[in-house]
């Protein structure tokens, strides 16, 4: 039997004007539920404005921190430009 201890999170990159990268935030899986931490006006933002659901049919689908890991895996579909750029990272171990 597989008893999974996974945590999974994603990171916010913003490109600064020298070519460097800057994180702008981290979202954290816990409990079900995604914690933003970072940027206080882009993590605010994150918490009252959602992210757009590209899996949902409804083009109009906003997904909230409080939907867990369907917002964790939306934010790199969400922030891929030339200057914001999302990564999804798991950490953790299978048992």
């Amino acid at each position: 039997m597989s008893n999974k201890n996974i945590m999974k999170h994603a990171t916010i990159y913003k490109l600064k004007d020298d070519g460097t990268q800057t994180i702008l935030a981290t979202c954290v899986l816990k409990n079900g539920v995604v914690i933003c931490t970072g940027n206080d006006i882009f993590v605010k933002n994150l918490e009252e404005e959602g992210i757009r659901d590209y899996l949902s049919e409804n083009s109009n689908a906003t997904l909230f921190p409080k939907d867990g890991e369907l917002f964790i895996e939306q934010l790199p579909n969400n922030f891929r430009s030339g200057y914001l750029m999302a990564e999804i990272e798991e950490e953790g171990e299978e048992k």
